[in-house]
């Protein structure tokens, strides 16, 4: 039977998945255009934006496997400032830098909840405590899934 990490893990996978066959098929030419939000990023914005979110929860995941107070370095309790620093800090990358950056960063967060288990109570694992939140990196994907397909389906790609 699976536990409470696996089932995370797995959902998390499945939403990757999900999230890469939105982005796969886009050509490169549409990548940068600015139409998600009002911040009105681009499809390589809102990648940077997975990655600066998930870098983040494995670093807190981290910290909560080894006893400590878990927190995202750089947040200051705005997620609006968070994401601004996040896509500027990585604005003039490749793609092909930022889908490398996408994949090491899905595995330390896997780590990262793996690390969990043993380490805090199973109870700390439900939706809506702390331990569920950042371990569920597949919610967040699935909140841009939509968004993307909906984009490319208006701009016929």
């Amino acid at each position: 039977m699976a536990d409470a990490v696996d089932e995370l893990l797995e959902g998390n996978a499945r939403a990757r998945a999900e999230l890469m066959e939105a982005i796969d098929a886009l050509p490169a030419e549409r990548r940068a255009e600015r139409w998600y939000g009002p911040e009105r990023w681009s499809l390589h914005d809102l990648v940077v934006h997975l990655i600066g979110w998930q870098l983040g929860w494995a670093h807190a995941l981290e910290l909560m496997a080894r006893g400590e107070r878990p927190a995202v370095p750089g947040y200051e309790g705005s997620d609006d400032a968070y994401n601004a620093a996040s896509v500027s800090s990585r604005c003039g990358r490749a793609w092909e830098e930022l889908m490398a950056e996408l994949c090491t960063t899905r595995e330390r967060h896997e780590a990262a909840v793996r690390a969990l288990r043993g380490a805090i109570p199973d109870d700390r694992l439900v939706p809506g405590r702390t331990a569920h939140n950042l371990s569920n990196a597949g919610g967040h994907d699935r909140e841009h899934i939509e968004a993307i397909r909906e984009w490319r389906r208006a701009a016929g790609v």
